[in-house]
């Protein structure tokens, strides 16, 4: 299994920032643990850097000036519960303090991002813990998450003008499975408008890849994406399949997603089947 990060600015492009994780799936006695930092510069509004110091079971992992768009390297941990706490470098202001449990054979993404009120007005800084879906994937398809993490409201998941999924909120992500290959102008846009907040562009999925896209932002009014990407989840190589679109069931912790229409999104992915789960863990205070 290979492992890349990606990140961007504004306008996202998927490529590659020169990282390679370890090149293994997870394994049955330990948990994968990766860090993303999605909270910008001054989004609490005090002109301070979030420039952090990320401790982890109480110095048993220190990771020190990890920056805004940053993807850590992924980390093993033995199954435990493990007190994380993240301060900013700039004037010592602990951000974050909360004990995390992880499960052997399970990996996982925490990321640190804005958190909103019922206004969508930043109010504070979290961290929430997802669990990567690294089961195998279909001969010819892909799949794509997007996790809202940024300090905005609903979004919309869109390829073009077409919604595929609607009303995604903070903290929550949804999975699209779809064929291999090119994936055409995705963004996404604030709930129910044509106002653009995260541009993808055209996105190349290939077989058996699993794409994790981070929504980040207000960073000076811009939105961005801190994405990171698994591959060789695939089975046996086949061709590009057809496929149906629709709904997949999303347990006991989902929501739904609004679709644009049955024919629209059929036409649009041409066989993708969206997901759509709340982040799967919570760090308990």
């Amino acid at each position: 299994m290979r492992n890349r990060i990606l990140a961007g600015l504004g306008v996202v492009a998927l490529a590659t920032v020169g990282f390679a994780a370890p090149a293994n799936a997870v394994s049955d006695t330990t948990a994968d643990l990766w860090l993303v930092h999605a909270f910008p510069d001054d989004a609490l509004g005090d002109g301070e850097s979030s420039t952090v110091t990320i401790d982890i079971g109480n110095g048993a992992i220190v990771l020190d000036g990890v920056t805004p768009e940053t993807v850590a390297p992924q980390v093993d941990l033995d199954p435990n519960t493990y007190n994380v706490t993240i301060t900013r470098e700039s004037d010592s202001t602990e951000l974050f303090n909360a004990d995390v449990t992880l499960e052997a054979g399970v990996s996982y993404t925490a990321v640190a991002h804005p958190s909103i009120d019922g206004d969508d007005e930043v109010n504070g800084f979290t961290v929430s813990i997802f669990e990567n879906d690294l089961s195998t994937i279909a001969a010819g398809e892909g799949k794509i998450t997007v996790r809202h993490t940024a300090g905005v409201g609903a979004v919309d998941i869109r390829s073009g003008s077409a919604v595929v999924a609607g009303g995604l909120a903070n903290p929550n992500e949804g999975t699209l499975t779809l064929p291999a290959g090119v994936v055409s102008d995705v963004n996404a846009a604030v709930a129910g408008t044509d106002t653009r907040a995260i541009e993808l562009g055209d996105v190349t999925l290939a077989e058996g890849q699993h794409i994790f896209v981070h929504a980040f932002g207000p960073d000076g009014g811009d939105f961005g994406a801190v994405i990171f990407d698994i591959e060789g989840l695939h089975s046996t190589p086949g061709g590009i399949p057809g496929g149906t679109a629709g709904l997949v069931d999303e347990g006991t912790n989902g929501i739904a997603f609004g679709l644009a229409g049955a024919a629209a999104l059929m036409l649009l992915i041409a066989g993708g089947v969206i997901a759509v789960r709340r982040n799967a863990v919570t760090a308990e205070r």
